[in-house]
């Protein structure tokens, strides 16, 4: 419910938000398959019957909430890539929500959830993969790119679901943290470099 100095959401523009914003943090935090209709409700300050009547029930809230955002990551990391077709090592960090909703997604075998950026054309993976195929003049992607694509996508996903345990598991103290990152990047970087070329 809507803290003590909170209005609850009223009309249907502010309810929609308040649900969707609420069903995202819970598919970040807990997964699809333990975000009940009511625990998003509870959390959006609204009545559950609200996302039955606006969204037709849990999953097409849950899918609305993956869609926008599969879209605010995408936009997001076109402005830290600086006009890239590839950003830089380690940014997924920057929007763990995101990558963490389809982490969980992804573990509880919903991949019609997952994989939603791709549905939607908002894929940086994807982008990544089609701009390198162009570039080198191919029709379709070799498997050596699909494979370059999939190994940078994991150090993306395992960075930002495992930063805490990778620096207990490495010993890195916490004025080191920034060093290794920068060290990562540098390692990533220098594996990249071929394979934009």
């Amino acid at each position: 419910m809507p803290g003590p100095s909170e209005e609850p959401a009223k009309g249907r523009v502010a309810v929609e938000a308040a649900l969707i914003e609420a069903a995202s943090d819970l598919l970040s935090e807990v997964g699809p398959r333990a975000t009940s209709v009511r625990d998003i409700a509870t959390r959006a300050g609204v009545n559950h019957g609200q996302v039955h009547h606006y969204f037709g029930g849990k999953q097409g809230l849950l899918k609305e909430a993956m869609r926008q955002m599969a879209h605010q990551h995408y936009e997001a990391v076109r402005a830290l890539s600086d006009g890239r077709p590839i950003p830089p090592p380690l940014t997924a960090p920057e929007d763990q929500r995101y990558w963490r909703a389809v982490v969980r997604a992804t573990i509880e075998g919903d991949l019609e959830l997952a994989r939603t950026e791709i549905d939607e054309g908002v894929s940086v993976s994807r982008s990544a993969l089609d701009f390198l195929t162009e570039r080198r003049g191919l029709d379709e992607p070799t498997i050596g790119l699909k494979a370059a694509l999939a190994e940078g996508t994991a150090l993306q996903l395992g960075w930002m679901a495992l930063e805490p345990f990778l620096f207990l598991v490495a010993n890195v103290s916490d004025d080191e943290q920034e060093e290794v990152r920068a060290r990562i990047r540098q390692n990533a970087e220098t594996k990249r470099a071929p394979i934009e070329r």
